[in-house]
């Protein structure tokens, strides 16, 4: 038999297209499969189960959360909303005709490697009956849609709404409520926000500290002025300052965290991922909201604290987190723990050549979406040396023996959500430039703003 030469990604939100286009680059014909009616994945908010809300905006600047090679107007808000972002996203796809190569409305049941004389290749079974051939499979299902709820001791018997963050969609849904938004990750405080500016009463349960930023300093974006873009006047107390004091002098603007009724870090900066937000911070200084700590017990209505303090509540939000589970392969294809799937790169599926996912990565403020591009890169370049033979034996090496410690020995917090948080300068300097000069992997052009993302700071 022939072994066919098309690849198919599954989903056209950002990572999708990301590598779409990457495949597009290399001269490989692709599919995409959408199983809702357009492109722009959570970010579209008719978009069937998205954790889309009404108030979300990009928690990265329009200058540094863009498609590379493909920067967003300067005419959009600094941070941009969803609305902005779902408007970009399609915008993105018609520029480079992936939006041609979008089936919607269809989804992958069922996928399966076959292995022949000649090669590898999978059997892919749609939600339209349709049985297909493809050489390999890109997996850009998203990670934002399978909910993780806590355990907590009598939440069976709460008298009122308990809902995951997925499923809020408007601060309409608090008006005249008692509200308890639990986790403090962005978008949990984003939730906390819209509760305390719009419920009767607000509450915040958080297990940890974290640390707080500001979204602007020096009246710019806080991921523009951290990665070199912002042009800022220059101050004499600036001359000679390291890189990372200037972390320093941006949390120095929040000041003591006590000061909002917050729990002061001890660790270092990065350990958990750094909460950016103006509106939480108003909302504790201006006793809108109060935050108490993890969750000991519920009774009926009354929520208990470990402290030992409790509140009464209509609706209870949890904004803790989501797991990543791709159920159309078969069982003991993937590797995972806590909820999260374990593969090399965050790109390759160990012992499953042909077999890619992305978007999975968490890495520094403002530059996801470039990370999604290097590796889709990877997967990319993967296929081109399987159908074509060039830098093959590269390649193979690529994936079989590197294996970079991602989180570059970082003490990241030991919790599901930081399992695939990485070291930044892993994920944007040394691992493409390993890839290049090491195994002869170039990336197609195009990636002129990774030069800006050199000098992020690491953590």
């Amino acid at each position: 038999m022939t072994l066919p030469t098309r690849y198919l990604v599954i989903g056209a939100g950002p990572s999708g297209l990301i590598a779409a286009r990457a495949f597009k680059r290399y001269g490989i014909d692709v599919d995409i499969v959408e199983r809702h009616t357009g492109a722009g994945g959570l970010w579209d908010i008719n978009n069937p189960g998205t954790p889309m809300y009404e108030t979300c905006s990009m928690i990265s600047s329009r200058t540094a959360g863009g498609f590379v090679g493909y920067p967003m107007s300067p005419n959009l808000p600094m941070y941009p909303s969803w609305s902005d972002l779902y408007q970009y996203i399609n915008e993105f796809a018609h520029a480079y005709g992936l939006d041609d190569l979008c089936e919607f409305g269809i989804s992958v049941e069922q996928a399966a490697p076959v292995d022949s004389e000649e090669g590898r290749y999978w059997q892919v079974t749609l939600s339209n009956g349709e049985t297909r051939e493809y050489r390999g499979i890109y997996s850009a299902i998203g990670t934002q849609w399978l909910p993780q709820m806590p355990e907590i001791a009598g939440l069976e018997s709460f008298t009122g709404r308990a809902i995951h963050a997925k499923d809020y969609k408007s601060p309409d849904e608090f008006r005249g409520k008692r509200v308890l938004v639990v986790g403090a990750g962005n978008s949990g405080v984003d939730i906390a926000s819209d509760a305390a500016f719009h419920a009767s009463t607000a509450y915040l349960s958080t297990r940890r500290p974290y640390y707080f930023f500001p979204k602007q300093i020096f009246g710019v974006a806080l991921p523009d002025f951290l990665d070199g873009r912002a042009q800022i006047e220059q101050r004499p107390w600036m001359e000679g300052l390291a890189p990372e004091a200037f972390m320093d002098v941006i949390l120095s603007t929040v000041g003591d965290l006590s000061a909002f009724g917050l729990p002061k870090p001890e660790g270092p900066i990065g350990e958990t991922h750094p909460v950016v937000s103006n509106t939480i911070l108003h909302a504790l200084s201006h006793g809108l909201i109060t935050r108490h700590p993890n969750i000991s017990r519920i009774e009926g209505e009354t929520v208990h604290f470990d402290n030992g303090a409790s509140v009464e509540v209509d609706t209870i939000v949890f904004a803790t987190g989501y797991q990543l589970h791709y159920d159309f392969l078969p069982e003991g294809t993937v590797e995972y723990r806590r909820g999260h799937p374990k593969l090399h790169l965050e790109t390759f599926f160990p012992g499953q050549p042909g077999l890619y996912s992305g978007g999975t990565i968490h890495a520094a403020i403002g530059a996801g979406w470039t990370v999604y591009d290097y590796f889709a890169n990877f997967a990319a370049a993967d296929a081109h040396a399987t159908l074509t033979g060039e830098n093959a034996e590269n390649m193979r090496r690529f994936v079989e023996e590197y294996r970079p410690d991602m989180k570059a020995g970082f003490p990241f917090v030991d919790t599901p959500r930081n399992e695939n948080q990485y070291d930044a300068g892993m994920l944007l300097v040394t691992i493409p430039q390993t890839a290049r000069e090491e195994y002869g992997i170039e990336l197609p052009s195009g990636f002129d703003d990774a030069e800006f993302y050199a000098a992020l700071p690491r953590r």
